[in-house]
């Protein structure tokens, strides 16, 4: 796909997915927490989560949290999934923000861009995609979050040759102007849940598939396309199903 199908294709994908912000409201530490408790589940499950941790705590700020035992905070949380493992990461980030940013993020999303993203990437447990989400929700960075939706939809539609965060990040942003990351990347992500599925994808559905380099050499089956009785194979789709795979589960949630 070259940048002018791209730009095309995603004027359409922002028309068929209109911005919604899921994080008005939110303080940019709600959204920080938000934003870890979403690794490796749903929405349904992160917004369940937070919902029960703020029930049960009486708000999410940085001394609630750090009031709180690790316990405490699992069982409020265990909805989102790997509370054992997220509890200890919430509760040392809380303590964190509290002694190094006197309880308030705000100071840090008011720096540039780059020096704001290594100040949240140094807080623990807290990776590229975490501290990109926070940057790009709470305070309107230019940044360009990649999700395990986005970088499926960016290897398919050609536009990196590596698979790693940051190379598809810097492709994603090069190609997208500034005021339109963030739309973008909410469009991406309501694309790749609702058609360009890791599995069996939706391509007879999908209103860009035109440009689209994948159903070109994948898509077009003797049955008349995806979403029906033939099903493509999504190369690159089983990692999760191996041993491999899942060790690379757990290694992204360490650093996300």
């Amino acid at each position: 796909m070259d940048r002018s199908a791209f730009a095309r294709t995603m004027r359409v994908l922002e028309r068929r997915h209109p911005f919604h912000d899921w994080s008005a409201g939110m303080t940019p530490f709600e959204i920080l927490i938000s934003t870890v408790l979403s690794q490796s589940t749903t929405v349904a499950n992160e917004r369940r989560g937070f919902a029960e941790l703020r029930e049960r705590l009486g708000a999410v700020t940085p001394g609630v949290l750090t009031a709180a035992s690790e316990q405490e905070i699992a069982q409020a949380i265990w909805h989102a999934g790997l509370a054992r493992q997220k509890a200890p990461r919430i509760h040392a980030i809380a303590l964190d923000v509290l002694r190094r940013c006197g309880g308030s993020l705000i100071p840090t999303l008011r720096l540039p861009t780059r020096q704001a993203r290594e100040a949240l990437m140094s807080l623990p447990g807290v990776g590229p995609k975490t501290a990109d989400v926070v940057l790009a929700m709470a305070a309107d960075h230019p940044t360009f979050p990649v999700d395990t939706h986005i970088a499926r939809i960016a290897r398919r539609w050609n536009l990196v040759t590596k698979g790693d965060y940051e190379s598809t990040r810097a492709a994603l942003e090069a190609w997208t102007p500034p005021r339109k990351r963030k739309a973008w990347h909410l469009a991406l992500i309501a694309h790749g849940r609702e058609l360009c599925k890791a599995h069996n994808p939706r391509c007879d559905a999908c209103p860009v598939r035109r440009d689209c380099d994948w159903y070109r050499s994948h898509g077009v089956r003797k049955r008349g396309g995806l979403g029906g009785r033939g099903r493509a194979r999504t190369p690159g789709n089983k990692g999760l199903r191996t041993a491999r795979g899942l060790a690379r589960v757990a290694t992204d949630l360490v650093r996300a």
